[in-house]
């Protein structure tokens, strides 16, 4: 039996340590409890083993970077040892930020929907931009802490959609780990107007002009028989005689 404290005294919870015969290959583990104690079971009597703390990649456990003593060696025998004493300190604790994304016909969406994390502080700074996997969930590790805003993005052509999504801000100082969800969004398809294109002007006035000149035909031809026998009927002006003088012989 033993215990882990930090470097204040605290109790650490949550702490893996391990017992290992090198010799015979024997391997036991425990996990501290609220109290910071821990008891390995198992131990084979006439044994030899190496006791100390192991740092795992757990999130729901305690993030260790380092213990003192390194490990500690003792035999076992028939009855229990205890006193074994471990002080460990903190590996700096890493920010996580996970979201799943929620929407209508996001199965054809997905391929077009990524998640990006901006900074609270300076917006125009992107952090991180995470394309939405098929399962729909995304996480981020390592993001500064601070306050972040974070939202999901369409790469279809805004001309031919519209897009719409809430504005989600997380402080990671407060809350180191914390999962965001169900980002949702919105989405349809623009109905554009077909425009009428207006007629060339030019054709248009030659038509007219064409059609008035068809209507006018039958006036014009009447108009030019009237001139026509108007000018037949005209009586012809006569010479007038040339006297013929006759001189006498």
């Amino acid at each position: 039996m033993g215990s882990v404290t930090l470097l204040t005294g605290q109790p650490k919870e949550g702490v893996f340590v391990e017992a290992r015969s090198e010799s015979r290959g024997y391997y036991e583990e425990a996990t501290t409890d609220s109290f910071g104690r821990f008891r390995l079971r198992g131990l084979i009597p006439g044994s030899s083993y190496s006791i100390r703390v192991v740092a795992k990649d757990n999130l729901r456990l305690a993030a260790v970077e380092r213990a003192s003593p390194e490990s500690v060696s003792v035999d076992v025998d028939e009855e229990d040892i205890s006193g074994i004493g471990f002080v460990v300190f903190e590996r700096p604790e890493a920010t996580i930020l996970s979201c799943h994304v929620e929407g209508n016909d996001i199965d054809m969406l997905q391929p077009h929907l990524s998640v990006e994390i901006r900074s609270a502080v300076d917006p125009s700074r992107i952090e991180s931009v995470l394309p939405v996997p098929l399962s729909y969930h995304v996480e981020v590790r390592n993001l500064p802490k601070g306050k972040h805003f974070v939202q999901l993005r369409s790469g279809l052509p805004s001309h031919t959609h519209i897009f719409e999504s809430e504005l989600v801000e997380v402080d990671l100082e407060k809350q180191p780990q914390i999962h965001v969800g169900p980002l949702k969004y919105k989405t349809e398809k623009r109905h554009h107007k077909q425009e009428l294109t207006p007629a060339p002007v030019f054709p248009l006035i030659v038509g007219v002009s064409v059609v008035t000149v068809v209507i006018s035909m039958p006036r014009l031809k009447d108009l030019y028989q009237r001139t026509s026998l108007s000018s037949g009927n005209t009586p012809s002006r006569k010479e007038p005689r040339k006297t013929i003088l006759r001189k006498r012989a």
